[in-house]
């Protein structure tokens, strides 16, 4: 079928494309960001533009590509950027969804919409559920969860869909919490800090790809929630992506929420752990264990930073002899063999 796919230059954006074109759907992927038109590469669609706040351009869009279904990922995903703006974020996350639900409704089209586990305020004991209310505490997961509602009165078959903390999109397209530990561990840093205070559940763009087209294909409409299996704080994701890269070498300090308060202001719900209920009762359930999910995507993006075995990074520094040229200099980025002590040498 012919899939009308928003936002789709971003981290989910990277996996569902190419595996909705792989299971041999036409994709008309879409966005405001055309930095880099062909990001699937020679053989994947074209990136089109599509600023999805525009209510003449949507029309103008389902009049053109006269789709059989939509997939709409726009969003901005900063929630410190949504309580510096929030009309920005209401029209991006509310208006915007409801233009377009509004198009899908009058033409009989299915959508999926995105949505995330921040539109519960954080508070329940166990893990949410399809069936829990929600309650936001941010300028995001409110304008997200209005969206949801404006899917539901004008869009009668529809998939909401609720992610988790998104892993996923490599190098190019990871702008959220692993990126963040990657690109530490390219600079060289020895200490890295994590919250240990907040509680989710990670959720990896390759399965959510894969189970969302299950869904899809399940005809089955509703509300779901989709990610990945467990829970943990961003501390244990830190800890997982170290133990994968063989970074033992690394202090892993772990603080709270406040460590991070200037650079990240914004109101952040105590938990965010999901689980997938409507998929379990249904047995459409696709999504691995987060940490294995984790190792999956660390050893298909981020092979080149894996300590093999036996081995360990060159971050000590040492000294020189008096001859050579460049005395006390640190290596960052090689690998040296971690030799056993000699026995039975100085004392």
């Amino acid at each position: 079928m012919k899939i009308l796919a928003t936002g789709t230059a971003g981290m989910l954006g990277s996996s569902l494309v190419p595996a909705m074109a792989a299971a041999g759907h036409e994709v008309v992927a879409t966005d405001i960001n055309l930095t880099d038109r062909h990001p699937w590469g020679p053989a994947g669609p074209e990136l089109g533009y599509l600023d999805v706040r525009d209510r003449h351009a949507i029309r103008d869009a389902f009049d053109a590509v006269r789709p059989d279904f939509v997939t709409h990922l726009a969003a901005e995903t900063s929630l410190q950027f949504s309580d510096a703006d929030p009309a920005h974020a209401y029209l991006t996350h509310a208006t915007a969804t409801k233009l377009i639900a509004q198009q899908c409704g009058r033409r009989e089209i299915p959508i999926v919409y995105i949505s995330t586990a921040g539109v519960f305020d954080g508070t329940k004991t166990g893990p949410y559920t399809e069936f829990d209310a929600p309650n936001p505490i941010n300028t995001y997961g409110d304008s997200k969860w209005r969206g949801e509602q404006e899917v539901r009165q004008f869009a009668p078959c529809h998939y909401i869909v609720r992610a988790g903390w998104m892993v996923g999109g490599g190098a190019a397209k990871d702008h959220k919490f692993v990126s963040r530990i990657v690109d530490q561990l390219r600079e060289g840093r020895t200490t890295l800090h994590a919250v240990g205070d907040k509680l989710g559940t990670p959720t990896y763009t390759a399965d959510f790809a894969a189970c969302l087209l299950n869904l899809i294909d399940s005809e089955v409409y509703g509300l779901y929630h989709m990610a990945c299996e467990g829970e943990g704080t961003r501390y244990d994701v830190a800890a997982e992506i170290l133990s994968v890269l063989g970074r033992d070498d690394i202090d892993l300090v772990e603080v709270t929420s406040e460590f991070f308060a200037e650079e990240f202001p914004s109101a952040r719900p105590y938990s965010e752990i999901m689980v997938n209920q409507a998929l379990d009762l249904q047995g459409m359930n696709l999504m691995r264990p987060w940490r294995e999910a984790l190792r999956h995507y660390l050893h298909h993006e981020f092979a080149d930073l894996i300590i093999p075995a036996g081995e360990v990074p060159w971050t000590e520094t040492y000294t020189r002899d008096a001859t050579w040229a460049g005395a006390a200099k640190p290596y960052r980025f090689g690998l040296r063999h971690r030799f056993p002590k000699p026995i039975g040498l100085g004392a």
